[in-house]
């Protein structure tokens, strides 16, 4: 009778320990299937271009009335440097002239209220950049069909990269 207790009391017991082992299992594979999901969305913050561009940064009035405020820009032209590309900041139409007069560049990101200011130093340009537009909420259907790398002002900065990288895979350099 006491060697049928002790295999009853062991056989509960392992039964216990190996229930206590799948839940816990279960539990970390679900930590697991998180952790992988967020590392997936990490890497691409991690991206280095294969293709580096010379990006011009034109923070017009329209910037300035839609406060992006200077930080913000500097943290996004931190973060595409740290991505590989070359980014030249402006501010005024005379900048403008003179960074074009200077320097190539591969695209130019604005806010679509400032394009107006921009356009026409564009047509004396050999080589036109591709222009990256920001427009806001509710513009997007009239930018698109004029500009088809067009992106909202909430547009993330992988979503920035990812079509600079489209860009300058598109044409070849």
């Amino acid at each position: 009778m006491r060697n049928m207790k002790q295999a009853t009391t062991t056989a509960l017991t392992t039964t216990a320990l190996l229930l206590a082992v799948a839940i816990t299992t279960s539990d970390a594979q679900a930590c697991g299937e998180v952790m992988y999901r967020m590392g997936g969305a990490l890497r691409y913050h991690a991206f280095i271009t294969r293709h580096p561009a010379q990006i011009l940064l034109y923070s017009g009035t329209t910037a300035a009335q839609r406060h992006a405020v200077t930080n913000d820009m500097q943290l996004f032209d931190e973060n595409l440097q740290k991505a590989g590309h070359t980014v030249t900041v402006v501010n005024t139409p005379d900048a403008l002239g003179k960074a074009l007069a200077t320097k190539h560049f591969d695209v130019i990101i604005t806010y679509a209220g400032d394009l107006a200011a921009i356009q026409p130093q564009l047509v004396n340009i050999a080589h036109e950049p591709a222009l990256i537009p920001v427009f806001p909420n509710g513009d997007e259907a009239s930018v698109r069909k004029q500009f088809p790398l067009a992106l909202n002002e909430n547009a993330n900065l992988n979503q920035f990269l990812k079509t600079i990288e489209e860009t300058m895979k598109s044409r070849g350099t």
